[in-house]
């Protein structure tokens, strides 16, 4: 485990937002392809999102309990591994429920490296790192590229001295932003937005956001909200892999572990220096609402699907239960104010994002849906809304009822925000457990890929029938 240098977000950032024409009710996803997906296979051209060595990576959901007590503190950790020869720079941001960014920093990943995060660590007791940092003296095994401080020809100048010793003595948050990371993440609130709320309320001691781990070229502050990350920073190797696991050890209220792969997202095409611009056949990209309507597609990242088709088990006779933490593509890009994270009288926020369609199917192919068992008809008005990330019984309200009496199923999951002239970001993880004993995360089976078009939403008639899209590419 080498060095990993430690920068945080500072009070200069920018908060960020974007206006978005409301989608027509029938669109064409890309002109240039009618059917939304690339027609080449050029650098493993494809908007099918899979485990593979990637660019980079998003875990959906955190959950974070930072409460002193150690022993019993629910916490995420999170691994990132560089399989390639030459160093790599990975920089992480953490972001709240709603898409705010509140901490960013850099782990410098020698050749074949590896580093676990505990975000226990960084939120609770405000270290990204131990006080002496994470450096070692041993030298890289000798497989990994000769010179590991410049040793990757798409570093920026400078790049090693940037990933030294950070300002916080090699680890440790500054008093002010960590109290800032923990408000966020926990009750919603910032510093830099006042009273303004720039994520949900869950409590003094509960944190809960996202993250996101991007190949850079230099350790630096600067935030995926900011145009310039994008023009100057961001990398395309697809060298990146990453997984995560959830440790609750209360034996009250949990007693059990999960882990999954992190979404591995890949650049088309790899490779080449910040800022290059060679095209990519993807229509859309993971990062475009935070880029210039010039270069939308400058972060070559594959989009994300916006259908999914998950299990479900709420009982049986080991008592198991599922939640479903779900990750959306919110609104707010580059240059919005604090207000609109939340939402306004004009504008969508990432509080509230709708969802186009909802179907419960029991184990014997009985639909459910929130105006009856047999009508596939649209949702009633604001029937359900889901923030950017969340995680969410199959048992509650947020989900149609399932009045057969069958403890399993599945479910149908349109979650196209209809905010885009196409359709909306999301992953899903299935997330088990029972009997403070057993325990699983998988990720739901996408029905169509990153390059979809928009699902319209079910009929009885099956003018629009529940199935696999039919344009997913092969």
């Amino acid at each position: 485990m080498k060095k990993l240098s430690v920068w945080a977000l500072m009070a200069t950032m920018l908060v960020a937002g974007s206006a978005f024409a409301a989608r027509p009710s029938s669109v064409t996803v890309n002109a240039t392809y009618p059917s939304g997906a690339p027609t080449t296979t050029n650098n493993d051209d494809s908007c099918d999102i899979g485990v593979a060595p990637a660019a980079t990576l998003l875990l959906p959901y955190f959950e974070v309990d930072i409460t002193p007590n150690v022993a019993a503190a629910n916490t995420t950790l999170f691994t990132v591994t560089n399989v390639s020869r030459q160093p790599q720079i990975a920089h992480v941001t953490l972001w709240t429920d709603w898409s705010y960014p509140v901490l960013d920093f850099n782990i410098f990943l020698t050749g074949y490296d590896v580093q676990a995060i505990n975000l226990y660590d960084i939120i609770a007791r405000g270290q990204v790192a131990p006080l002496t940092g994470t450096s070692s003296a041993t030298t890289p095994g000798a497989r990994s590229a000769t010179n590991n401080t410049a040793g990757n020809p798409n570093f920026a100048s400078g790049a090693a001295a940037s990933c030294g010793p950070g300002p916080q003595g090699g680890g440790q948050i500054p008093t002010p932003l960590q109290a800032d990371v923990r408000s966020g993440l926990t009750v919603g609130k910032y510093s830099l937005c006042g009273n303004t709320s720039i994520g949900s309320n869950h409590g003094a001691t509960t944190a809960v956001g996202y993250a996101t781990i991007d190949v850079a070229n230099i350790c630096s502050t600067t935030l995926p909200t900011e145009p310039s990350y994008y023009a100057n920073e961001i990398l395309f190797d697809n060298v990146l892999i990453g997984d995560y696991q959830q440790v609750n050890p209360n034996a009250t209220t949990g007693n059990y572990a999960q882990g999954n792969p992190m979404v591995h997202i890949r650049a088309i095409p790899e490779g080449g220096l910040a800022g290059s611009t060679p095209g990519t056949n993807l229509p859309y990209t993971f990062y475009t609402r935070y880029q210039s309507a010039l270069t939308p597609t400058r972060d070559r990242r594959q989009p994300l699907p916006s259908v999914f088709a998950a299990r479900f088990i709420e009982g049986g006779a080991t008592g198991f239960v599922t939640d479903y933490k779900i990750w959306r593509e919110g609104t707010t890009g580059a240059n919005a104010t604090c207000a609109q994270y939340g939402g306004t009288a004009t504008i969508t926020g990432n509080a509230d994002l709708a969802v186009s369609d909802i179907v419960r199917f029991d184990e014997r192919e009985n639909p459910f849906t929130y105006t009856g068992s047999t009508n596939f008809s649209p949702l009633p008005t604001n029937i359900i809304t889901l923030p950017e990330t969340s995680r969410t019984s199959t048992a509650s309200s947020a989900f149609p009822a399932m009045t057969s009496g069958d403890v399993a199923g599945w479910m149908y999951l349109n979650l196209d925000n209809q905010e885009f002239q196409r359709a909306s970001q999301n992953w899903v993880i299935v997330s088990m457990f029972a009997e403070g004993r057993y325990a699983v995360d998988f990720d739901a089976a996408w029905l169509g890929n990153g390059c979809s078009a928009p699902e319209d939403v079910t009929t009885e008639d099956n003018t629009n029938p529940i199935g696999p899209a039919p344009n997913v590419t092969p």
